[in-house]
């Protein structure tokens, strides 16, 4: 049916004889008209309507397709039919001169065979109809590069833009280092500019980087992503590129860069920084130009670009303002943070034990930065030896390193109110999260804390305690004794000051006080036990005794000092602690310091002055009666002076006593020499021996004591002796007599009896010393019971009793008993009736002649009865007894 209306059309038209498009259109507007050519199946259909409206609408179809008859059909009869040559019209020699015509593309290829446009209506090089042929995976990416993007908005860049002058003019992509350069300038003057004086451009190697090179070709992208570090790599980790005697170090170098924290890909996909970013893309300049971004000098502004807090608070810092006067020794970022290898801050390559290290390259080991931070590496050195550093090297990771105080980059000198280290700052920087909070929190609210927010700015802070780079554990003291003392100097250095509290107004009596106090004795002298100051102050939130919530205000003062003192009742009005004994702050305490005060001065005093008028007296009697005494020595009599009953008492008595006085004033005295070498001796528990040892020999004296007590009332010797040491009328002439000699107004000495004024003056201070000693200390060793069932005052009075009484008493033995016994002339060089129980006839006659014509008179009686050459039993053993009672002599 085809074949008949193809011949009829045919038949039709030769009748006409004629060749128009309607002619031809005929039959090429079937749309299944067809025919083969090499074997395959070609279309004929063409749509007039795209053809009228094309740019050859006007024009014959055999313009275009000539070499045949159109009367002859069919028309495949002709030669080349199907070929148009378009060079009968158009000038296509630059065409047959592209990599187009030399690969015999044709024309229809890229403008269509019969809907052909002008070109006004045609993009030049229209990127989709380039990329209808070419379409290779590189080509493609195209569209995804910032070209595309230009391009779709109607910027005119397409392909022809860099593959030729116009469309006709395709050339082979054959660009070198600087053809490929002078292409891109067309369009990136600005960069052409940059580009020119850059260290790549001026490279001549034509192995050197070109545009494409770092921008690519068809992805080419204009933001700093565009390419990442690895393509620099290529190159750069290349040692046949670089030329340098040391190239392999200098790979090395640049390799240290895909580990760092820069060539991390964030959540974006891209790295965290790329070399673009601190080189420059088209400014990198050599190490040497003034400009490079990477140079010592203009290293922080390039790092700020990213990091811009950082740069701000590096400026403001002491790095940041000594890099504009002392750029030499002056830090810059690379100095701390690396170049190329620069890792994260919590990384292990910038572990804490590095930064110390960092920071000690300068502090330590740099002498212009120790000159001009007027420093020393001592100074600095001592943080080897604090405890932040012991626990670093530990393992600890949380210990402090430089950075934690100082900062990584504000670091302000500690005059600085701004300073992390300025003191109103220091206890935030002590206490950020992880390190030092609770005790941060502590001292906000303690008076310390309050005083230096009010500008005074004497008021310490952690530093002025804890120090500062020798920070030391609380715990380094080997034992409690050495913190307390420490403790209590740390507190009194400036609570003793006279210049601050002169300056603040306050008083100096709680750091006296504390020392004069058993607690700061017990702490000088080396107790475990001993509240320092922070044992009832406490350590941080020290706070007001006006402050209900101290420790030591009124209404918790029983709780405080029950730690130590259980059921410690101090909430009466005697209740004072830091009590002194001025008039002012205990008219009590007063009254018997001043009364004690004067009693040894008056009571000491006299003895003295007696004792020197009896040495002189007594040696002008021993002068004169020389010859008398010496003939009384011959006959070499002695007299029962103290029973052995009467020296065991008194040995118990003798050595009790000294050890109480060496004892209890090693506590009071605790700096003498004499205590520190008993201290040296005991080590450290010196202060516990000492203690221990006062309350053995208290008990021991008041053992002796109880025990003479019966001897004096319950035995007859005991009984005798009382009756012998009862003031009588006789001993007040007897000190009237003595007063006359002893004053060179009379020769007369007294005639004393078996115990003289003297004696008797002693025994009953010792009685009394000793009744006042044990009811003192008793209430000091029960200190307890004493606080939970007495006012305070009551304690405090006893101490200060106690303390004199022991002065008193030591005073007395030595300017009064030591006399009678070493130093008298009728005695010296000792007198050893406490050893032998003896006295001698020469010695009785000088101080006790009227015992001695006793003892004679009795001694003639018992003769008188013995008299014949058998004396009975009963008689020998009435002689021993008397002898025993001292009422004979001895040969």
């Amino acid at each position: 049916m085809k074949q008949i209306l193809f011949i009829s059309v045919l038949f039709i038209s030769g009748l006409f004889a004629q060749n128009s498009n309607d002619d031809c259109m005929a039959c090429h507007s079937d749309e299944s008209l067809t025919t083969t050519r090499n074997g395959k199946t070609v279309s004929l259909f063409v749509e007039s309507g795209r053809y009228i409206s094309s740019i050859h609408g006007s024009m014959e179809c055999v313009d275009c397709h000539s070499g045949f008859n159109g009367e002859d059909l069919p028309h495949k009869a002709g030669t080349n039919i199907h070929k148009v040559d378009c060079s009968s019209c158009h000038d296509v020699a630059a065409f047959k001169g592209s990599i187009h015509g030399t690969k015999n593309v044709e024309c229809y290829s890229c403008h269509t065979k019969h809907s052909i446009l002008p070109a006004s209506n045609m993009t030049n090089g229209r990127v989709e109809l380039c990329m209808s042929c070419h379409s290779t995976g590189s080509v493609k990416q195209f569209t995804q590069g910032g070209h595309y993007k230009a391009y779709k908005t109607g910027n005119r860049v397409n392909c022809v833009t860099c593959h030729g002058n116009n469309s006709h003019e395709i050339k082979k992509v054959a660009f070198n280092k600087f053809t490929e350069t002078q292409l891109c300038n067309k369009c990136h003057a600005t960069h052409k500019t940059q580009f020119s004086v850059e260290l790549h451009s001026r490279a001549n190697q034509a192995e050197f980087p070109k545009c494409t090179s770092c921008h690519g070709s068809h992805l080419a992208a204009v933001n700093r992503f565009s390419r990442n570090s690895q393509e620099c790599m290529t190159c750069h980790m290349n040692p046949t590129i670089f030329h340098p005697k040391d190239n392999e170090k200098l790979v090395n170098f640049i390799k240290t860069y895909q580990t760092s924290v820069h060539a991390g890909i964030q959540a974006n996909g891209v790295e965290a920084a790329s070399c673009a970013d601190c080189h420059g893309n088209h400014t990198a300049e050599g190490l040497e130009a003034s400009k490079n971004r990477v140079k010592r000098e203009n290293i922080n502004e390039t790092c700020g670009r990213c990091h811009q807090d950082a740069l701000k608070e590096f400026n403001a810092s002491s790095h940041g303002l000594a890099a504009k006067k002392y750029k030499d020794i002056a830090p810059v970022c690379t100095d701390c943070h690396g170049e190329h290898q620069i890792s994260k801050v919590k990384s292990p390559e910038f572990a804490k034990m590095k930064i110390k290290e960092m920071c000690m390259n300068c502090h330590v080991k740099n002498e212009k930065v120790l000159k001009l931070t007027k420093a020393t590496s001592s100074d600095i050195m001592h943080y080897e030896k604090s405890a932040h550093w012991k626990a670093l090297k530990a393992g600890n990771e949380k210990a402090a390193v430089c950075s934690d105080c100082h900062t990584g980059h504000a670091m302000l000198p500690a005059s600085d109110p701004k300073s992390s280290i300025h003191k109103s700052n220091i206890a935030a920087t002590c206490g950020v999260s992880g390190c030092h909070v609770k005790e941060k929190n502590a001292y906000n609210v303690s008076i310390h804390w309050k005083s230096l927010k009010e500008g005074k700015i004497d008021s310490p802070a952690c530093a002025d305690c804890h120090g500062n780079h020798q920070i030391e554990s609380p715990n380094r003291f080997g034992n409690q004794g050495v913190k307390n003392q420490f403790i209590a100097k740390l507190c009194s250095d400036c609570h003793a000051s006279v210049e601050l509290a002169s300056r603040y107004n306050f008083s100096q009596i709680q750091a006296d006080s504390y020392y004069e106090s058993y607690h700061g004795l017990a702490v000088k002298g080396g107790s475990k036990l001993a509240a320092n100051c922070a044992s009832c102050h406490n350590y941080h939130d020290i706070r007001p005794s006006t402050d209900p919530l101290s420790s030591i205000h009124r209404s918790n003062l029983s709780k405080t000092c029950g730690k130590c003192h259980p059921n410690a009742s101090l909430d009466n009005k005697f209740a004072k602690v830091h009590v002194t004994n001025t008039q002012e702050e205990s008219i009590m305490l007063y009254l018997v310091k001043t009364g004690y005060i004067f009693l040894i001065f008056a009571t000491i005093g006299i003895m003295f002055i007696h004792n020197v008028l009896d040495w002189i007296r007594k040696r002008q009697h021993k002068k004169k009666h020389k010859h008398v005494i010496a003939e009384m020595k011959k006959d070499k009599k002695y007299y029962v002076r103290m029973t052995k009953n009467e020296r065991i008492q008194h040995f118990f008595l003798l050595t009790s006593f000294i050890g109480l006085v060496i004892s209890g004033f090693a506590l009071v005295y605790p700096d003498a020499l004499w205590v520190r070498a008993i201290r040296s001796v005991l080590g450290d528990s010196a202060f516990e021996i000492r203690g221990l040892t006062h309350r053995i020999l208290g008990v021991i004296m008041i053992i002796v004591s109880l025990y003479h007590t019966y001897y004096l009332l319950f035995t007859k010797n005991g009984k005798q002796m009382l009756r012998d040491f009862l003031p009588a009328w006789h001993d007040w002439d007897d000190v009237k007599v003595n007063f006359k000699y002893l004053t060179f107004r009379s020769d007369e000495t007294p005639a004393f009896r078996r115990f003289s004024y003297m004696e008797k003056a002693e025994y009953w201070a010792l009685v009394w010393g000793t009744v006042v000693m044990s009811a003192t200390g008793l209430l000091l060793m029960f200190n307890n019971f004493f606080l939970a069932n007495a006012p305070k005052i009551w304690f405090d009075i006893a101490t200060l009793i106690h303390y004199y009484e022991a002065w008193l008493a030591t005073l007395a033995i030595i300017v009064w008993h030591f006399y009678f016994v070493i130093f008298s002339p009728e005695v010296y060089p000792i007198n050893k009736a406490f050893i032998t129980g003896l006295m001698s006839e020469e010695l009785m006659e000088a101080e006790h002649p009227l015992e001695l014509e006793r003892l004679k008179a009795l001694e003639a009686e018992e003769s008188g009865a013995v008299e014949g050459t058998e004396k009975s039993d009963s008689t020998n053993k009435e002689i021993e007894d008397k002898k025993d009672e001292g009422s004979s002599p001895k040969e």
